[in-house]
């Protein structure tokens, strides 16, 4: 029986993918669900694997897959030459990973953490790396440049640990939406506010939180500071529009520069013509520059 052009033309390109996957010498050079060869991200390094979702993952099970999957893995930071460290511990949070280390067993031994804030993942390209080394050695690698290199014991936890971090990455990506489609409703109710000849005064109550959160500020208890100034906006979001300041620095004195960003832009937008504007829009330039280094 002839074959047909449609069979001959499938034939081809099955023989052509095969071709180029044994030329590569790895049989999971292409993505199950996107069977295409994968772009190659740093010299030396093949990548293997491309994250995807998984059927009924929630924040809870991908935090417990990291903290699960990314302890006694090898860690190489970038500002941490000239030796790999030993993971001892992962502790998940709800914004970010800590990763406990070790130089064991280098000597003197040296403890410390490496930080991956999760708001570094949104212009990250995450994928499961491979190179294989003399003596037979296999690399599995999660890279993240200028940060950290996570290096992985098997391909198959690796290839977990990536598809977390993606879901991860795409909560990032819809709470940047989320931001931005609250900053354009915002900027409406700061032309309200504008036009208003008689702005709105502070309550007592609204007041009572601005002093605590000024308080707990002073006391370096940044959270809990936070936490006051959100009742204040809750109370009356135009009436001290100091508050939306004092929320950026807070947030920068606590390692997050995406929320920072977030409250000093409605502040300018409240207060454009404030005697400080030029240094908070300052501000923002240096705590967009934290957020995407490139």
């Amino acid at each position: 029986m002839p074959l047909t052009k449609t069979c001959v033309l499938l034939l081809v390109n099955l023989l052509f993918t095969a071709i180029v996957s044994g030329c590569a010498g790895r049989s999971s050079l292409t993505n199950a669900e996107n069977p295409i060869v994968l772009e190659n991200f740093r010299p030396g390094f093949d990548v293997v694997y491309l994250p995807m979702p998984r059927p009924g993952q929630t924040l809870d099970s991908v935090k417990n897959d990291i903290a699960s999957n990314m302890t006694h893995l090898d860690l190489d930071p970038d500002d941490f030459p000239p030796y790999p460290l030993k993971a001892l511990n992962t502790i998940v949070h709800d914004d970010k990973i800590e990763i406990e280390w070790t130089t064991q067993p280098i000597t003197p031994e040296k403890t410390g953490v490496v930080t991956l804030n999760y708001y570094r993942l949104l212009n990250s390209k995450i994928a499961v790396e491979f190179r294989k080394e003399g003596g037979g050695k296999l690399r599995h690698e999660i890279h993240f440049p200028g940060l950290v290199t996570l290096k992985f014991k098997s391909e198959k936890i690796a290839t977990k640990v990536a598809d977390a971090l993606l879901f991860l990455q795409d909560q990032e990506k819809k709470n940047a939406e989320a931001r931005a489609g609250q900053l354009t409703t915002f900027a409406e109710a700061a032309a309200n506010y504008h036009a208003l000849t008689t702005k709105p005064a502070m309550s007592e109550e609204q007041r009572k939180a601005i002093v605590q959160a000024n308080a707990l500020s002073q006391q370096k208890n940044y959270g809990k500071a936070i936490e006051k100034y959100l009742k204040a906006i809750e109370l009356h979001p135009t009436a001290y529009p100091d508050a939306y300041h004092n929320l950026a620095l807070l947030h920068a004195q606590e390692g997050d520069p995406v929320m920072a960003v977030f409250y000093m832009k409605q502040y300018l937008l409240l207060e454009p013509d404030a005697k400080d504007a030029r240094s908070a829009q300052d501000k923002i330039y240096e705590w967009e520059l934290l957020i995407n280094p490139d």
